[in-house]
C-alpha cells in the first residue's frame, strides 16, 4: 500500500524499494517471497521487517528522505527473514547486514563520497556508544534477558566489521561469501560461525583471529602516531602506539602520503600486531602530510602528527 496522495510518500517509497530490491537480487540472490509490500502504519515509528510485508511507522515515511529507513527494511527480507540468525547472540547478522546493505546500497546508486559519508556517521555512532557502555559486545554471550538484545552496536559495528572484513579479503571476494552465505543458508538459519567457514573458504584465509577481536572485544582500538621524513636517508619513519586498555588489536592500516596541494603520492599498509611499532618507508621526495586511514577502512580512532626526531 502506497501513500499515492502524497507526493512525498510516493518518492520516500517507490523509489528506494525499485532499486534496492532490483540491487539485492543483483549482488546477493534471488529474492525469497512472492511480493513486497510496504504498508505505511498509524501507531508505531521506524520499520518492521516482516517477511515480505513491512511495516513503517507512518511519520517515519512521510518525512523525507526515508531511503535508509526503506533500503534497511528490504535488506531484512535477504538477511534477518530469509537468512535468520540461529540465536539471538548473533543478532548482528541481521542487522548488521542490513546496516551495510544500506550503505553499499548508497555506494552502489550515489557514489563513493556518499558511502564514505556514511561510514563516518557511523563509526562516530560506534565510538559514542562505545563510551556510554564500555563492556558491550557486539556478539552476545548466552543472551537471558531479550529487553538488552539490540545495544546498537549491532547495527554500525556489525556493519564496520563486515566492511573491515571487505578490506582484508577483497572486493570481489567478498562479494562471492555473501552470494555463497546467502544460498547455502537461504531459507533457514545460520550462525556466526557458519559465516566464518563460508568467507574462509571463499578467500582461502584463516580468519578466526579477525572475527574474535571485533565482534567480542570492546572498546574499539585507538592509535596515536607521529612522522618525519629523513631527506638524509629518502625515508618516511612512521610510529604507531595502540593506546585502548587490553592486548593489542591486529590492524593493517592505510598510511597515506600526500605532496603539494594535497596531491595523493602512495599509500602503504601497516600492519601492527604489538601496542607499539616502527615503520620505514622509502620516498622519494618530503611528503607534505602523512594521514591514517585515507580510504576509511578502519574502525580505529586516531591521528598521525608530524615530529621532529629527537
Amino acid at each position: 500500500v502506497f501513500p499515492q496522495d502524497r507526493e512525498a510518500g510516493v518518492a520516500t517509497f517507490e523509489v528506494p524499494v525499485r532499486d534496492a530490491k532490483a540491487f539485492f537480487m543483483e549482488a546477493i540472490g534471488p529474492y525469497s517471497y512472492e511480493k513486497l509490500a510496504n504498508v505505511e502504519a498509524a501507531g508505531m515509528g521506524g520499520g518492521m521487517e516482516h517477511a515480505s510485508v513491512i511495516f513503517y511507522g507512518a511519520r517515519s515515511v512521510t518525512m523525507e528522505p526515508a531511503t535508509n529507513l526503506v533500503t534497511h527494511e528490504i535488506a531484512h527480507q535477504w538477511f534477518g527473514n530469509s537468512v535468520t540468525e540461529s540465536d539471538w547472540d548473533d543478532v548482528w547478522l541481521s542487522e548488521g547486514f542490513a546496516t551495510y546493505l544500506t550503505l553499499l546500497t548508497t555506494e552502489h546508486y550515489r557514489g563513493r563520497d556518499a558511502f564514505v559519508a556514511g561510514l563516518k556517521r557511523s563509526r562516530e555512532q560506534v565510538w559514542s556508544m562505545e563510551a556510554r557502555d564500555p563492556t558491550e559486545t557486539v556478539v552476545h554471550d548466552n543472551l537471558t534477558d531479550m529487553g538488552e538484545v539490540l545495544s546498537g552496536l549491532q547495527y554500525q559495528k556489525g556493519a564496520w566489521i563486515l566492511h573491515m572484513l571487505r578490506r582484508e579479503i577483497g572486493t570481489e571476494t567478498f562479494w562471492d561469501g555473501i552470494r555463497e552465505f546467502y544460498q547455502r543458508y537461504r531459507d533457514s538459519t545460520a550462525s556466526t560461525d557458519d559465516l566464518i567457514r563460508v568467507m574462509e573458504e571463499l578467500s582461502g584465509e584463516e580468519l578466526d583471529w579477525f572475527f574474535d577481536q571485533w565482534l567480542h572485544r570492546t572498546p574499539s582500538p585507538a592509535v596515536e602516531g607521529s612522522w618525519w621524513y629523513r631527506s638524509t636517508s629518502g625515508e618516511l619513519e612512521v610510529e604507531l602506539t595502540q593506546t585502548q586498555a587490553g592486548d593489542p588489536y591486529v590492524l593493517n592500516l592505510e598510511v597515506g602520503v600526500t605532496g603539494p596541494e594535497g596531491a595523493a603520492v602512495r599509500v602503504e599498509v601497516l600492519r601492527m600486531t604489538e601496542k607499539s611499532g616502527s615503520f620505514r618507508l622509502a620516498l622519494d621526495v618530503e611528503p607534505a602530510d602523512v594521514v591514517l586511514d585515507p580510504n576509511t577502512w578502519a574502525l580505529v580512532r586516531g591521528e598521525l602528527q608530524k615530529r621532529r626526531p629527537e
